[in-house]
């Protein structure tokens, strides 16, 4: 139902549509790969066909791979709140990824501006090449 679905539906974007069946695909076969057992006891999946599935699988989580980050960042939700309500530090929409994380570093509750209680015993004898001891 769904593949007829995204088949009538006409997109303002027509890169929306192979996106949305290749979800549908990995959606798909997720869901064959939890639950076949019926399907090897008809016959209709014969040896081999857990491999080819796994394999089928783990293509199409390939094909998705460069589509996530513009998936998470580029919703409407996000569109209309911007980027302040997202810290990521993979990027934003400015792509000024190395910025983002010194200003969240920066204005992180973690940055104090004092060393921890280790750091002289600890930490700088091991960023100086030495050995902390212990």
């Amino acid at each position: 139902m769904s593949w007829q679905r995204i088949q009538a539906y006409k997109f303002k974007d027509s890169n929306i549509k192979p996106l949305m069946e290749l979800l549908t695909s990995i959606y798909a076969l997720h869901e064959i790969r939890k639950d076949n057992q019926m399907l090897y006891e008809t016959g209709y999946f014969g040896q081999g066909s857990n491999s080819l599935l796994n394999e089928a699988y783990n293509m199409l989580l390939r094909g998705l791979r460069p589509h996530i980050i513009p998936l998470v960042e580029g919703s409407e939700e996000n569109i209309q709140q911007e980027d302040s309500w997202n810290i990521s530090t993979i990027g934003n929409k400015y792509g000024d990824i190395y910025e983002t994380q010194l200003e969240v570093s920066k204005n992180s509750r973690l940055n104090t501006g004092k060393a921890p209680a280790c750091y002289e015993s600890l930490m700088k004898p091991i960023i100086k090449g030495g050995h902390a001891k212990l």
